[in-house]
This record gives structure tokens, C-alpha cells and sequence, in this order.
């Protein structure tokens, strides 16, 4: 069966043909803006991602280590305080940049020196955010 359709892409139309094939294998479509995607190939839309989570150390001297911010963005949440213990692999505090939440966590063993942020702060690029000796 042929069915005509009009269909307008970016404020120009088109006058297309579509033709239906009827088959018990074929997965079932749906349109999406200006493409078609199958029902298979549709994942779960995450609006806030989790990336990978990041660490990049300053070190002051052979007793102190600076965590700097990596990437300019907004803290939203703080992990740690003053006084705290912290080993590889925990988490600081979450940096949100370019709509994406960004884990910072610590690669060495220490005190948590100095907090120089708190929630709610822009922070830019290389901006010292912790303080660990």
C-alpha cells in the first residue's frame, strides 16, 4: 500500500511516497525530528550524564597537593571538609560543566588541608579547589 505524505524540512516542503511493506520481522518505527529510529535502537535518555571521574593534582610541595579544577563549571555538591581523611579514589566534590556532572576525586592519601570553593561557586580552568597534605 503507497501512501503520499507532505512533509516540511526546515520551512520547505516535500511531497514524498512511502510504501508498506508488511513483514513479522520488522521492528516497529518511530519518527524523530527529521530521522526514523527503530524500537531496538532507542536508549534511555539521561538528561544530566555522569562522566568518567576526573582528578588533576598541583603539587605545592613534597607535603602538599593542590586539586585543580580541570575545566571551567559550577560546583554542585562538596564531599569533603577541613580535617577530613581522604584516599585514592574518593570523591572531593561534583563539577557540573557543559550540562554534565563531573566526579573529582582525589589520587593520593592525605588530610584535607583547605577547602577553596564552596557549592554553588563558578570555578575557571587550573583554579585551586582543594588543598590535601
Amino acid at each position: 500500500m503507497v501512501k503520499k505524505y507532505i512533509i516540511k524540512v526546515n520551512g520547505k516542503s516535500y511531497e514524498v511516497e512511502v510504501e508498506e511493506i508488511a513483514s513479522e520481522n520488522k521492528p516497529e518505527t518511530f519518527p524523530t525530528n527529521n530521522t526514523q529510529t527503530t524500537q531496538q535502537e532507542k536508549k534511555p535518555v539521561n538528561p544530566k550524564p555522569k562522566s568518567e571521574p576526573i582528578t588533576e593534582v598541583s603539587n605545592n610541595s613534597s607535603s602538599q597537593s593542590n586539586i585543580v579544577s580541570p575545566m571551567s563549571g559550577l560546583v554542585i555538591d562538596l564531599k569533603v571538609k577541613k580535617g577530613d581523611s581522604v584516599k585514592p579514589g574518593d570523591k572531593l566534590l561534583v563539577l557540573e560543566a557543559m550540562k554534565m556532572e563531573n566526579d573529582i576525586v582525589s589520587d593520593i592519601t592525605g588530610i584535607i588541608d583547605e577547602v577553596h570553593c564552596k557549592k554553588g561557586d563558578n570555578v575557571e580552568t587550573g583554579e585551586t579547589l582543594i588543598t590535601i597534605s
